[in-house]
């Protein structure tokens, strides 16, 4: 299997590539059209990188979908007409680029957390499901199916993460890449980490999850340890706080629920692919930012702490009162222990080009890639 996966980005394509530090590349994002074409990426970037991945001995596959691409799934996969089509797109774009796999990113079958023109319908589940089967039927065992998920299982008709999934997900399809970052933010009274390895209950507003609480809810749910990717950011988010952080208060002080405040300055401000969308901050610092500011080591007017709960460090400015959560290499190293311990079939990260020039951050998650599985039999 692909032990760590890297996510690169059509719009910010990193200058060089570690090859040899990396298993797997994922290439975003294809974007589904109403019609079921596939666009919105750059057709002679996607080559060369396709052409250097293979001369370098790796595989590559092509994510389909994400936040803003994900406005056409359900549409697409209810008629059989579109479905068809839709599924002849994405095994022609396997061939054409001379993909060694597909990630499909639905962000999310049958749920109101994604963009809110997203089109939605109670078997959207077992619709992404006849999907896979479709894709496995037409592209055999060799090709990499892969999928992107939330920290809870898909929805079930009720709108409700699953319990038990059809047990063709686990046979139909490689592994699931579970985006354990963005749990915490604006919609919380609190302020929390941005990828938490373990739950807090002093975050109030959300669903209790974590890495570790979508791992167990993946593995219940019946996709076995070893097909779970364990997700990590090379971001972090920031907050305005309504009280200062200091040693004693640790991280979760209140935070104001107005409006996302400004990122770094790659943060630009964007709106939703919906009619009278509001463009706003996203509130993402990335690890270059962080590192060359000196955020992680109490410079440029940032205090740094680290939360023992969810295992992640988190920063606090008093000139604008802000906390920044986010992940290091000391964090990065847990989770790649976590994943291990757990016999996850490996790591995935978003996304490359948000690391320093010494690839700190890809560095720290190297143990991943190591053989010598703890297996815990009970």
């Amino acid at each position: 299997g692909q032990k760590l996966s890297a996510y690169v980005v059509d719009w910010d394509l990193p200058k060089s590539i570690a090859w040899d530090k990396l298993d797997h590349i994922v290439y975003a994002f294809a974007e589904p059209t109403k019609d079921g074409e596939l666009s919105g990426f750059t057709d002679s970037q996607l080559k060369s990188v396709v052409q250097e991945a293979h001369s370098r001995g790796k595989s590559i596959s092509l994510s389909v979908g994400g936040w803003t691409g994900s406005l056409y799934f359900s549409d697409l996969l209810k008629s059989s007409s579109s479905f068809d089509n839709f599924v002849s797109n994405l095994v022609d774009v396997v061939k054409e680029y001379d993909l060694d796999g597909l990630n499909l990113d639905w962000e999310y079958p049958n749920s109101p957390n994604g963009v809110a023109c997203n089109s939605k319908d109670e078997n959207d589940t077992a619709n992404y499901l006849k999907l896979f089967k479709a894709l496995r039927e037409k592209l055999g065992s060799k090709t990499i199916l892969t999928t992107a998920v939330p920290t809870a299982p898909f929805n079930d008709e009720n709108q409700q993460p699953s319990t038990k999934l059809d047990d063709n997900w686990a046979s139909t399809v490689d592994a699931f890449y579970i985006m354990a970052y963005d749990v915490n933010g604006i919609r919380d009274k609190n302020a929390g980490a941005n990828a938490p390895l373990y739950y807090s209950p002093k975050v109030t507003g959300v669903e209790p999850t974590s890495g570790n609480d979508a791992v167990k809810a993946w593995i219940a749910a019946g996709i076995p340890a070893e097909q779970l990717v364990l997700g990590v950011p090379f971001y972090g988010r920031v907050s305005k706080t309504l009280e200062p952080i200091t040693a004693s208060t640790g991280l979760y002080v209140p935070i104001s629920q107005s409006s996302q405040i400004k990122g770094d300055s790659t943060d630009e401000k964007a709106a939703d692919p919906c009619p009278n969308a509001v463009a706003t901050y996203s509130g993402q610092y990335i690890w270059r930012t962080i590192a060359q500011e000196g955020i992680a080591r109490n410079s440029s007017g940032w205090v740094t702490y680290w939360d023992d709960i969810s295992k992640t460090p988190y920063a606090y400015s008093f000139s604008g009162s802000k906390v920044l959560s986010f992940d290091d290499a000391a964090s990065l190293q847990d989770k790649v222990d976590y994943a291990k311990k757990q016999g996850l079939g490996g790591v995935m990260l978003w996304s490359l080009e948000m690391d320093d020039d010494e690839n700190t951050l890809l560095n720290a998650l190297q143990d991943i890639r190591k053989l010598g599985h703890h297996h815990h039999h009970h």
